[in-house]
Parts: C-alpha cells; structure tokens; sequence
C-alpha cells in the first residue's frame, strides 16, 4: 500500500483522523511509538472484579457532540457520576461546596482586562476568598488542570471557568467497558485495505517539502523511511517540546519554528496516578466513618480530597461499589512522585489515605490487594498527561494547530480549537479537523 497520508500516533487523535480520511477513500499508514494503541489511553480490566481500570483518561466530561456521536455509533454504555465531594478540614472529611470555594477566589478573573499574568502571581494582586478557599482554588488547578500556578495563563483559567459554567450542571461519565472501548471502535471502523497501523515505530526526523514527506524512524542501526505527501503529527506537546538532537525528540528538516514556537508556549500536565484494590470498601464502613469524623453520607463519597496529602485527590468508582480508589496528584505533587518505584508510590498513597480517613497505616496495609500505576510525567512517549496555556500564550494552540505549506498537519488535544483542549473530545476533534484540512489540500 502507497500511502497518501502518513500519521504520527495511534491515540485518539491519530484515530479520528484515519477514519475521516479512510472514509474518504484515501490511504493512510499510522506509525506508532508504543506496543499499544491508545496514546494516553490506557485501560486495564481487573480480572477480579469485572471492571475497567483506568491508568489515563478515564471522564468524558460534559456532552461533547464528537464524543457522543461515536459512542452512539459504537453502542458504548456510558453512566454519570454522582457529584458529591469531601474534604478533610479542621480534623474532619467534611462535605466540600466546590462551586462556593472556587467562586470567591475565581470571580476577579473576569476582571483581568488584557494583560495576562500566571495563576499564582493573580492570587498574590487579588485578595478575594478566605485562606481555605484560596487553598482550594490553587490546589484545584494543580488537580483539574495538572498546572503550575506559577506558570498557567490566567486568561485560561477564566475561559475555562466561563466554560465550565456552575460545575454542577457540568455532568461527568465514565464508560461502561472503559475508554479502551471507544479506541477499539475507531479501530474496527477503519477500512483495513486502506489504513495499516505500525507499532513498535518512532519516528526521529522528518524530512519535507511541499506535498512530499520523509519520515525515518527508527536509529542508525535499524531504521526504515516512509514517504507520503501529507503527514499528521498527533505527537503530544510535551515530546514536541523535546530538543531533536536529545533521546526521545523529533526533528523537522527544515524545522518549523513557528509550530515549535507555538508548543513552547504551553506546557505539558503533570500528571501521577495510582490506583488501589482492597479487600473490602472500608469507607464505607459506618466505624470509618465514626474516626473519620464524617457523617453516614461517606459510604456513598466519590471526591475525597486531602491538601496536604502527597496524593491530595481520590476518588471511588461511584455509582459503582467496589473497594477500589484511585489517587490523583497533579502539578508540583505530581513532579516530586516523579520517577518513584511502585513501592514507593505505593507509600505515599497509604500515607496519604491514612490522613484522609484517620486510619492507621497498618490497617490499610492489611487490606490492600492490588496496586497500578501509571507516572506520566515519566512516560517517554507522553512526557506529561494533558496540555494546558502558558502565560501570555492565549494563541498558542491556534498557531500550534496551523498547517505548514499544505503538507505538514497538526492535531492532538493540545491542538483543539472547539473548546475542548485538555481532554479526549479535544483530541478527536482535533483529529477530525487536521483530516479534513488534508482532504481539501489537494
């Protein structure tokens, strides 16, 4: 098969794309880095409950009409989830009003005028909220956006919260067989005598120009050149960002300094998550509840958050009931887990669940049964979880997802223009639209 379109990344992006173009009866090689499908997917399934373990992506967030629209098509079941959080506080695991908290340190946002500044450096100029709420709203930005206060855009964060709305009418989902289910469908919806996928494939230096592409992956020893007259990068921002001559970059021949110019004004999430199997669902234990200081309701928890805690974000598999927790550090949390073995992961979040529940450590390790993790910050091909605007780069990802001469396409969730960067709908989108520009450059 002589490809029309090469494509860089097997993910979500990278998918959408070679369904739009195989649909239009162009031919389509896929060149994937890992052993897998799925990018910053990554579904496993517990044998011993039945269930989906989610090790990246894991919400569909709000009713995205690209998200939903394939999962009618696929018949994916989806369910919501209940939006109840905690906190711990004042020595107990107190019911959390999100929106109140955030509202009084995220009302002056709209008030920025043009100059843009970083989260933190809004914090220190705006005096709204208490010192708990102000708290939050930094730790919720570390968490929900992977940031750096230091470093995020403001402007951003007043986008999104306009975005976002009341966030309790934003109605989170999880599918029912896991995120893997709508990758496997993309799949399967592929015209397999027009699209062929190559795992195993990196990708080091492409060389190009006008309608004709070079892709050579691969090292000195064993490497193999693939050629097309389009090329779709859906690589993530963190591994544009790397320099092409350091392990793990790209290089472009002859470079393209404005897209990398455009990458380099966001920056990749950091993002650690552990997931944790126990013998039984001890929150809901109505004793736990007791040393927890917490009323009855906590048997029906979903959010947990613990500030101080090295993983200061939890949450259960509500509606479902299975004695399963999930761990979420984000932002500077995320960078000092960076790198840790399983077992020292694994620490840090019985650590963190002790001061969440008040619960001795050997307890919990009594009941623990299993443990995965996944650090993305760490993953070579990843290089951080999700993107997010740096300051002053309000424009980035439209100058990031812009072609190069009608042979250079550009897509992933840090490309997305319909207001869904940061998330899987983001990257399908993204897909969809770098697809459809290639179809009208010839």
């Amino acid at each position: 098969m002589k490809p029309d379109v090469l494509i860089l990344g097997a993910g979500a992006a990278g998918l959408a794309a070679a369904k739009v173009l195989s649909d239009a009866g162009r031919c389509v090689l896929i060149l994937e880095a890992r052993d897998r499908i799925g990018g910053r997917i990554l579904t496993h399934h517990d044998a011993t409950l039945n269930i989906p373990i989610e090790l990246g992506a894991e919400f569909v967030h709000g009713r995205p009409e690209v998200t939903w629209k394939l999962l009618r098509e696929a018949g994916i079941l989806a369910y919501d989830l209940p939006f109840e959080h905690r906190q711990r506080k004042n020595g107990r695991l107190a019911k959390l009003a999100v929106d109140e908290a955030l509202g009084e340190v995220m009302s002056g946002l709209s008030r920025l005028g043009r100059r843009d500044m970083s989260f933190a450096e809004y914090l220190r100029k705006h005096r709204g909220g208490s010192r708990e709420a102000r708290k939050f709203a930094i730790n919720f930005v570390q968490g929900f956006d992977a940031a750096d206060p230091e470093r995020i855009s403001a402007k951003s964060i007043a986008e999104e919260q306009e975005g976002l709305g009341d966030v309790h009418d934003e109605t989170q989902f999880r599918l029912v067989d896991g995120y893997h289910a709508l990758i496997d469908y993309l799949h399967r919806s592929l015209d397999k005598k027009r699209v062929a996928i190559r795992l195993r494939t990196v990708a080091t230096e492409m060389c190009w120009q006008k309608s004709r592409v070079q892709v050579r992956t691969g090292d000195a020893r064993n490497h193999a050149v693939f050629r097309a007259p389009r090329l779709i990068v859906t690589l993530p921002v963190g591994v544009l960002q790397m320099p092409p001559e350091s392990s793990g970059g790209v290089r472009f021949v002859p470079e393209i300094p404005q897209t990398r110019a455009a990458a380099m004004q966001l920056a990749s999430g950091a993002i650690v998550k552990i997931i944790m199997r126990f013998r039984e669902a001890f929150w809901e234990d109505q004793k736990v509840a007791k040393l927890a200081r917490a009323d009855q309701g906590l048997r029906d928890a979903v959010f947990l958050h613990a500030p101080d805690a090295p993983f200061p974000t939890w949450w259960t598999l509500r509606p479902l009931r299975v004695p399963v927790l999930t761990g979420w550090a984000g932002g500077s949390r995320a960078v000092k887990l960076a790198g840790l073995s399983k077992r020292e992961l694994s620490h840090a979040a019985i650590d963190s669940l002790a001061s969440l529940f008040d619960l001795p450590r050997s307890r919990l390790n009594g009941l623990l049964e299993h443990v995965q993790h996944h650090d993305w910050i760490t993953d070579p091909f990843a290089r951080g979880a999700y993107s997010y605007v740096t300051t002053g780069g309000m424009s980035a990802r439209k100058h990031l997802a812009a072609p190069v001469q009608r042979t250079l396409f550009f897509a992933g969730e840090a490309t997305d223009l319909s207001g869904q960067a940061s998330t899987v709908a983001g990257a399908l989108a993204s897909g969809q639209r770098a697809a459809r520009e290639v179809l009208k450059s010839r």
